[in-house]
């Protein structure tokens, strides 16, 4: 599973058109946004700042959308307890029973040291991640530009 995977994301950062620089440093750009807890909005900052750094746009959504549904409860609850590791913090986390918006929304702003240890945490795991995808897609499209 894990192998089909990497094959689909090598296949998908491979058919974007843009440099390999470009490539990489979206998709790193968009695992980056993707640790943090900007729910809804994080393709729109990725968007806005690969337009600015004039970075890949495509391979920025593609990073964001690998924490997704199957996989956010599980990073999420990581970089909650590792944020409230880092601040000190006293706090529970309990998963809401249903998942509807309004759910998620009083979770992130019923409580700003919930929203800060999820923010902390996420920095904390997002940074290397970032430099490992960015080092993951660049020897990916090297590999594709020297054949």
């Amino acid at each position: 599973m894990a192998m089909k995977a990497i094959h689909t994301l090598k296949n998908n950062l491979q058919s974007i058109k843009a440099s390999p620089e470009r490539i990489s440093k979206g998709y790193a750009l968009g695992i980056f946004l993707g640790t943090t807890p900007f729910i809804g909005t994080k393709v729109f900052i990725a968007l806005g700042l690969t337009y600015i750094l004039k970075w890949s746009k495509i391979a920025s959504v593609i990073g964001v959308y690998h924490i997704n549904l199957f996989t956010a409860p599980f990073f999420y609850t990581l970089s909650f307890f590792i944020g409230k590791s880092v601040t000190q913090t006293q706090l529970d986390f309990r998963f809401p029973y249903k998942m509807t918006l309004s759910s998620v929304f009083n979770l992130f702003v019923g409580n700003w040291e919930i929203l800060k240890a999820l923010l902390i945490g996420g920095l904390i795991l997002g940074i290397p991640m970032a430099i490992m995808a960015y080092l993951f897609s660049s020897s990916i499209l090297k590999i594709q530009n020297n054949n």
